[in-house]
């Protein structure tokens, strides 16, 4: 559709992407190109870490490239963070279209968590899904299938149940060292592994916590719940909410030789939900809704909520904050007061909790010493603070299965090319998650060199999302977001940058979430002449059509259709002035269709 951009409204959007995104960086200039082919001008701005996040956290965005969390965290977790300043969501809803209300959607969110029959949350879901999609505040790009490459000199990997975790109790040696290398990602390129922390954030690492530390329970396959530190739980309602009691596993040591107990596990409550601190952890349920943990006679640890709250096993299973951490490492041991010399680090709970500070005081954990498969051994810095080479041993007392390794390291590489080099070579062993390669390089290694490598992939976990800023101009205007929604060509992109990885999906979540299997629409879908149509307005009647309720109120609405719309209307009313002049001769005496006199005579 040819369409003079001099007709075009004057929209100019700032488009925020994390400079080591190597997903975003492919597909960066397509989505400009798709979007200046509709008259709209866009700023990209590639930030390091620390400067994306302050960036979605203020606000300071039209359009920002991020992921659903993925299993554990989809649908509750990830909905429920949205109303903290914990990450772009925040910002993003700051401004809903009428009739929906910001605080109304946070109350649906907060209402659905307190049931617990499956399918009144199946229906609140639902509605839930419907309201945010109405809002086109998400542009669903691909689903996410989280790559595995690994050199068959190793055996027996198996990849994790979500795309945060690497578990690798299973991986064995089959020839060569045992002395594995890894470059880990998690969207970027591997910069370090952070302090280790079991309780906080970023810059802390996912998987390499999931290492270190264990919970109550882990998450399993198909979102099964399983046993990890406890062995087994039983759940009775009470008055107001419901209790858990949890038996614990028996003969599970730290890596440092303490035992594990219910007092360790009391102590690591203590102090993530202390009366300060459990607010910045408000982004999930079990910080708001637990209301006591106790260890009875028994040395059972019981959890106790306020109000019914379904997602409370699964929580649970998350990487942190609720992970055990060795009574030894708290300043003052098992005895250590949650206020007063909290786990805590100074400085460490993000730029929108300092003020946190100013009540607890952080005292910090002395070493990263949990009960994991992996034992923390050391790291070697560079100049700018990031980890060149961090240092893992198996944990040899570990009470499940024990890694077929003695030593991990993980290495930093300055590009995906090093990486693939590396791997070629032979002093790479494997890359898990998405960043250390591209996604043409995985598919390569795949077809290519399957002699020497394993390469695998995860089922969809994630989806890749474009979030609009509803609370900053123009994105603020849903026919803007609705046009750029409808320039992006997700299709030929992703088949061009992505080797046919990864598919384009329509949806905020994944269908495999737990009650996010639902039909949402409008599609959302690639609609170029409908795109140039809403942003560069013919100056005819179509306009007129196109701006009125017969072509806004269905998405799903192509311009051809909107074409054959105006064809049958304009039939329509030919054909009932039609019936009108009938009805009128004939009252007159005079009918259209009579016959004639000699016709009559005959």
């Amino acid at each position: 559709m040819s369409v003079d951009l001099d007709n075009c409204k004057a929209v100019s959007v700032d488009f925020i992407v994390s400079d080591g995104d190597v997903e975003m960086l492919v597909v960066e200039d397509d989505i400009r190109r798709n979007l200046e082919a509709i008259g709209i001008t866009v700023n990209t701005l590639f930030l390091n870490d620390t400067e994306y996040r302050d960036a979605e956290l203020n606000g300071d965005y039209n359009l920002l490239f991020t992921r659903t969390w993925g299993a554990p965290y989809d649908p509750h977790s990830y909905l429920t963070s949205w109303a903290v300043p914990s990450h772009v969501e925040y910002s993003a809803i700051q401004n809903l279209q009428p009739p929906l209300t910001r605080e109304e959607l946070l109350q649906k969110i907060e209402r659905v968590q307190a049931e617990l029959e499956p399918q009144v949350i199946q229906a609140m879901w639902k509605e839930i899904l419907e309201d945010v999609h109405k809002q086109a505040l998400f542009l669903p790009l691909w689903g996410t299938r989280v790559p595995y490459v690994i050199n068959r000199r190793l055996m027996g990997f198996t990849p994790g149940e979500t795309p945060w975790s690497f578990p690798l109790n299973s991986l064995q040696v089959a020839e060569g060292s045992s002395t594995v290398r890894l470059v880990p990602g998690l969207g970027g390129l591997f910069k370090g592994v952070g302090p280790l922390h079991p309780h906080l954030y970023a810059p802390n690492e996912l998987y390499a916590q999931g290492w270190i530390y264990e919970g109550l329970v882990s998450y399993g396959q198909d979102g099964e719940i399983v046993p990890a530190l406890a062995t087994s739980w039983n759940t009775e309602a009470t008055a107001s909410g419901q209790r858990v009691t949890f038996q614990l596993r028996g003969n599970v040591t730290f890596h440092d030789g303490t035992a594990f107990n219910c007092a360790a596990a009391k102590l690591n409550f203590d102090h993530v939900l202390s009366d300060t601190v459990a607010e910045r952890h408000q982004w999930f349920g079990a910080a708001t809704h637990l209301k006591s943990w106790v260890c009875n006679d028994a040395d059972e640890f019981v959890l106790e909520t306020d109000t019914p709250f379904y997602p409370l096993l699964q929580e649970l299973s998350f990487i942190r904050p609720l992970r055990f951490a060795s009574p030894a490492v708290f300043a003052d041991g098992i005895d250590s007061h949650p206020e007063d010399k909290n786990s805590c680090e100074p400085g460490m709970f993000g730029s929108g909790w300092d003020h946190l500070e100013d009540t607890v005081n952080c005292a910090g954990l002395s070493e990263p010493i949990g009960t994991g498969p992996l034992k923390y051994v050391s790291r070697e810095t560079l100049e700018d603070g990031t980890d060149a080479k961090v240092t893992f041993a198996r944990n040899d007392d570990y009470w499940g299965q024990v890694p077929g390794f003695e030593t991990l390291e993980l290495i930093q590489y300055d590009s995906t090319d090093a990486i693939e080099d590396a791997l070629m070579s032979g002093d790479l062993d494997m890359t898990l998650g998405l960043g250390p390669l591209s996604p043409t390089q995985v598919q390569e290694i795949k077809f290519q060199h399957s002699d020497k490598f394993d390469v695998r992939h995860s089922e969809v976990l994630q989806h890749a999302l474009l979030v609009f800023n509803g609370n900053r101009a123009p994105t603020n205007d849903i026919e803007v977001r609705r046009a750029i929604t409808h320039a992006i060509d997700k299709a030929t992109f992703l088949e061009n940058e992505f080797a046919g990885l990864e598919q384009p999906v329509t949806q905020l979540l994944p269908r495999t979430a737990p009650y996010c299997n639902v039909d949402l629409s409008p599609k959302w879908g690639y609609d170029i002449e409908k795109a140039m149509l809403m942003n560069c307005p013919i100056k005819q009647n179509v306009t007129v059509i196109e701006n009125n309720t017969l072509s806004g109120g269905s998405d799903d609405l192509s311009s051809g259709a909107i074409a054959g719309i105006v064809i049958g209307v304009l039939v329509v009313v030919v054909l009932i002035g039609l019936v009108v002049k009938m009805i009128a001769r004939e009252r007159s005496g005079k009918p259209m269709f009579a016959k004639s006199e000699q016709a009559v005579g005959a």
